[in-house]
């Protein structure tokens, strides 16, 4: 009967283990946690609309960061490597700027990049065929430029933070140039594979 009563005992000591195990693993996605953070303190959707902004763009920020960490370890095209070089030194500023905006606003931001761009990483970094890993890489970057360019342009036009307006107006013309300069190397990276 005792041995019966230690079993019961363990298996509700493991399954209560188990489950507080599994709460905490969703919980470490810090994209989650910064979402649901910014809903519970901000009152209005504009706020909130800003905060979600806000975090996607720093979560925007460490992908193309580790994005041109990748093609400069991976690639053996001197454009590629110049330009993700580049790209590495700008979006780590910008993503500085963004943190301590953030932080002025009360927001919270995540710590990584988006699941869906982990995805696209990890299919980059298993490319094995230098050639076919540069025309991906431009065309994730161009991709990814294009994207964030309508987000930052999409927000400018909604919200009504004065600081936030700012902000994208001076980083807008910064996007535009690390497009026009990753369109420039995929270019050159076609001609070459001619």
């Amino acid at each position: 009967m005792n041995y019966i009563k230690g079993l019961v005992a363990a298996a509700v000591v493991a399954a209560i283990s188990f489950t507080s195990c599994s709460t905490n693993s969703k919980e470490t996605d810090s994209n989650k946690v910064a979402e649901e953070a910014n809903k519970d303190k901000f009152n209005s959707a504009e706020n909130e609309n800003d905060a979600k902004f806000v975090a996607e763009t720093v979560a925007g920020n460490y992908a193309e960061i580790q994005l041109a960490q990748l093609a400069i370890q991976k690639s053996t095209n001197t454009m590629v490597k110049e330009v993700a070089g580049s790209l590495e030194k700008e979006h780590s500023k910008l993503l500085k700027e963004l943190q301590s905006f953030a932080d002025k606003k009360a927001i919270s931001v995540p710590v990584e990049p988006q699941e869906s761009a982990r995805k696209k990483m990890e299919k980059l970094t298993e490319e094995t065929d230098t050639k076919v890993f540069n025309k991906d890489w431009c065309k994730e970057m161009a991709d990814q430029h294009e994207n964030a360019i309508k987000e930052f342009e999409s927000r400018f036009e909604k919200t009504e933070d004065p600081d936030l307006k700012n902000w994208i107006s001076e980083t807008l013309p910064h996007l535009r140039m690390h497009l026009d300069q990753v369109k420039a190397c995929d270019e050159n990276i076609r001609q070459e594979n001619k």
